[in-house]
């Protein structure tokens, strides 16, 4: 597993701090400044920022390293042995060196209103929460240089701040139902809860944040849903969460998401007891990569049928079988391998129909 060598501004302070703010970052040098700014700018001030690098390529170490200064001992920056490719991995890096009450997850390349802190970190200490949860955020599209307010949550918006119900099986439903934003980001999760479950980003190249907001949503005592708006997520050509994926990576990602569903369940009472809250978040995870890879990435790769079950076979049931059992299961019984072919006949209809219609076009005009 890589190492870090790190890079500090002086000795780790004494007094813990009020929020731990996590920087993942690989190849942002024109927007780390601003990030690293709109945290100097906040009008609450005590937090800790450790920004781990996956190995950038460019000048986004340089340019954070001469914003040290400014954060009087309260900036490190850790920098990854080799590049993960994968957010989540410098992120559970970072945690260990956090010494905040609260974790604040933020991309190298977005930034933060000013009130941010002041308004989440007042709410987590009104409800003693574990979780306080934005369901907005700000949508800033680069090449169109505007900004849009959006969120990919599905359901009503809640006016003021909110104490989730303390019933796991129907928050586990509802997210499943996309009824909560599953970003990492925009969130406070309190370290301790981290710690006590060892909730971790798994070894994803995307998703991993839904895992995570899963496993706090099983185990937090007050979770707490709020309407403010503070953080603004940059659109841009070449992020992470922009690549478009091959189906190798797609079915990888789903093996991993499954492996660590399952093993977290194991160690967690409540969802060792009710397992239908674990084949819940199964089938929805599974389910939409599936969809994913029927609807996009197989028809783009022009996959025949057969080749889509040969696929399958050789990339799942035959990795790690032991290892891969609810993941099988599922896919046996829940009728997803059908789900997958369906995806690629409706894109194939959908050209079809295209075909038809230009056909159609022409005659009229002949």
């Amino acid at each position: 597993m890589a190492k870090l060598k790190k890079k500090s501004s002086g000795k780790e302070p004494e007094i813990q701090r009020k929020i731990s703010v996590i920087i993942s970052m690989y190849n942002t040098e024109s927007y780390i400044e601003e990030c690293l700014q709109s945290l100097l700018d906040q009008t609450f001030q005590d937090f800790e920022v450790i920004i781990a690098d996956d190995l950038s390529t460019d000048n986004s170490v340089a340019v954070a390293e001469k914003m040290i200064s400014k954060f009087d001992g309260r900036l490190k920056i850790l920098r990854m042995m080799r590049n993960s490719g994968r957010p989540g991995i410098p992120r559970n890096f970072a945690l260990k060196q956090a010494r905040g009450e609260y974790i604040y997850f933020l991309d190298s390349d977005d930034f933060l209103d000013t009130d941010t802190f002041e308004n989440l970190y007042k709410v987590a200490k009104d409800f003693d929460a574990d979780v306080v949860h934005c369901e907005r955020y700000y949508r800033y599209i680069e090449e169109e240089d505007r900004t849009i307010i959006e969120t990919f949550q599905l359901g009503g918006i809640v006016q003021e701040p909110t104490l989730e119900t303390y019933d796991i099986t129907d928050r586990i439903k509802r997210l499943t139902e996309k009824k909560f934003l599953w970003w990492g980001c925009n969130k406070l999760f309190r370290r301790e809860m981290i710690n006590k479950y060892n909730i971790k980003f798994p070894n994803m190249t995307s998703f991993e944040d839904l895992i995570f907001v899963f496993m706090s949503l099983s185990v937090a005592k007050n979770y707490v849903r709020v309407p403010f708006l503070g953080y603004h997520y940059r659109i841009r050509n070449g992020s992470l969460s922009n690549k478009v994926r091959d189906s190798w990576e797609i079915a990888r990602n789903m093996i991993e998401a499954v492996k660590v569903i399952e093993k977290f369940s194991a160690k967690v009472d409540f969802l060792a007891e009710n397992p239908i809250c674990k084949y819940m978040i199964i089938d929805f995870f599974a389910g939409t990569r599936l969809n994913i890879m029927g609807n996009k990435i197989f028809a783009l790769e022009r996959l025949q049928p057969f080749a889509v079950y040969d696929f399958v076979r050789k990339h799942i049931f035959s990795v790690n079988p032991e290892e891969n059992a609810d993941l099988t299961a599922y896919l046996f019984t829940q009728g997803s391998l059908l789900k997958l072919y369906n995806g690629i006949l409706e894109n194939e209809i959908s050209e079809l129909k295209q075909k038809i219609s230009e056909l159609e076009e022409k005659e009229s005009e002949s």
